[in-house]
């Protein structure tokens, strides 16, 4: 018999009493981020099918997200200078990205479902202050790598 009591011990979670119903919310991030990462690795950067930036072709400049794609291959790749002079915050994004693969696989395959940290709990005001942080990073990024000229 599966045991349906809150475990707090590391963080509370309850084992689920059917895993379609873990798997069925945790699949679409667990693929959304784990298929980035999965080609990071396995295709080469030239192999990639990338397009024109179209921000690049109106402005002549490059866009606040060029140089994401490079930087998150590079990492993966072991370019970790690279990596860090082409676009410092492909860091954080790479390891959002392995975190919430982590994080979704690991409930589907512990079969638990947790329930979400005070911390992480978004109402209006901290949405907001959040939102409004991701966007004063991707502009100094983007500041940083105009700055210096990169493409």
């Amino acid at each position: 018999m599966i045991e349906n009591t809150p475990n707090t011990i590391l963080f509370p979670h309850t084992r689920s009493q059917s895993r379609l119903d873990i798997i069925g919310t945790r699949l679409a991030l667990a693929l959304t981020t784990g298929i980035p990462l999965l080609l990071s690795f396995l295709v080469p950067i030239n192999r990639l099918v990338l397009f024109e930036c179209p921000f690049l072709n109106i402005t002549g400049l490059p866009g606040p997200f060029c140089g994401f794609t490079r930087s998150i291959r590079a990492i993966s790749a072991g370019d970790w200078v690279y990596a860090t002079i082409n676009c410092p915050l492909s860091w954080p994004l790479y390891a959002a990205l392995v975190g919430v693969f982590a994080w979704n696989a690991g409930h589907m395959l512990l079969g638990i479902k947790t329930t979400r940290p005070s911390i992480l709990r978004l109402n209006r005001v901290r949405a907001n202050r959040a939102i409004g942080i991701v966007i004063a990073l991707v502009l100094l990024n983007w500041i940083y790598r105009l700055s210096f000229g990169l493409t």
